[in-house]
């Protein structure tokens, strides 16, 4: 930083020349949080206050490093309260839960920019839903639902492919997060099925947007309805239902609904009715490869990125803003895309 002073000055110190641009005035004392933990230093000035040092910016109290270090702990699931303290002996002095916040907010340009990326069209199936957060708005927390995008490619690649926060889950938000995703590039065109839960708008919206692709119901929403029907006493019921999508195709999966219905719709016609209304959604995972049964046929795989969400939000009341929301979310899901980027499911590959 001396060399830098001495550089605007255009003079030696204590030399009389013609080519002086300002004078010296000494230094003042910066503290400067850094790897190797809290350094004292004497920062450069001049009279004028002209001069700048390019090796520590103006208001600078942290190294980059450092910064990036708070928001990755951050990130990570750690709360702004407990990161400042978590790393006190890497920075040398604690970082208040403000600073944390101020630190991440550098993440909402990425945000943006991943929400508004090209997509490309290259995935086979589509798994959509929704889950729930909590923000503080107008003095009070509020639910506001998270819609996802699930993605599986023709090249065996599982991506969470964006999210939209909304208000509530209906139909119209539904399409117009679908229909910002087919302005991007997913343009459906090597898309088999979509697997989605039995949220009515939502199926409205898909059959607006991809009245041509095969819709598969999820098996695991539809057995929690179908519990709901029966009483203890009737347990046997859901087990055998159970079995019908365990069929080894979809005309023995046919025959045991059938043998099925035939057996409890007497005792539980409720429940009989709420599984063959929608039972050519529930069958529709048999014209696909076998290998891709198991993951398909429920949304169970973006519900596991659910939990992810909920486990980094516990400690939490609510979100303070919508942008803090955003950040974690993007990072949950970030995290996610760049693990599975490293473990492609190969038995989903084009060539098998």
């Amino acid at each position: 930083m001396e060399y830098e002073r001495q550089n605007h000055l255009r003079c030696e110190p204590y030399q009389r020349c013609s080519q002086r641009q300002d004078q010296s005035n000494g230094f003042y004392q910066r503290a400067l949080s850094s790897r190797v933990g809290l350094l004292e230093l004497k920062v450069p000035r001049t009279r004028s206050g002209a001069f700048q040092s390019q090796v520590i910016p103006r208001y600078q109290r942290r190294d980059a490093l450092v910064d990036q270090t708070l928001r990755e702990v951050f990130l990570l699931g750690v709360s702004t309260r407990q990161a400042g303290r978590a790393l006190v002996p890497l920075v040398g002095q604690s970082v208040s839960a403000t600073t944390i916040s101020e630190v991440s907010k550098v993440l909402d340009a990425a945000v943006n920019q991943w929400h508004r990326r090209a997509l490309s069209d290259h995935y086979r199936y589509l798994l959509l839903d929704g889950v729930s957060v909590r923000l503080r708005l107008a003095g009070r927390v509020q639910r506001r639902m998270v819609l996802c995008a699930y993605g599986i490619t023709v090249e065996g690649q599982r991506e969470l492919i964006d999210f939209l926060l909304v208000k509530a889950e209906g139909e119209d938000t539904w399409h117009n997060f679908l229909s910002d995703l087919w302005r991007r590039g997913f343009r459906a065109k090597a898309l088999k099925l979509i697997a989605t839960d039995g949220h009515p708008g939502l199926i409205r919206a898909l059959a607006r947007l991809f009245p041509r692709v095969a819709h598969q119901r999820c098996w695991a929403h539809k057995l929690r309805n179908l519990e709901n029907k029966l009483k203890v006493s009737q347990q046997p019921c859901l087990q055998e239902a159970k079995l019908i999508y365990q069929a080894p195709n979809g005309q023995q999966a046919l025959k045991r609904f059938r043998a099925w219905a035939k057996r409890w719709k007497a005792r539980v016609p409720k429940a009989v009715a709420c599984l063959e209304e929608d039972l050519e959604e529930l069958l529709a995972f048999f014209e696909c490869p076998a290998k891709h049964w198991k993951r398909i046929r429920t949304t169970n795989v973006i519900e596991r990125c659910f939990v992810e969400v909920r486990r980094r939000i516990r400690t939490m009341c609510a979100f303070t803003t919508r942008s803090s929301c955003e950040r974690i979310l993007y990072a949950v899901f970030k995290r996610m895309n760049d693990n599975w980027t490293l473990h492609p499911l190969h038995d989903f590959t084009q060539n098998n």
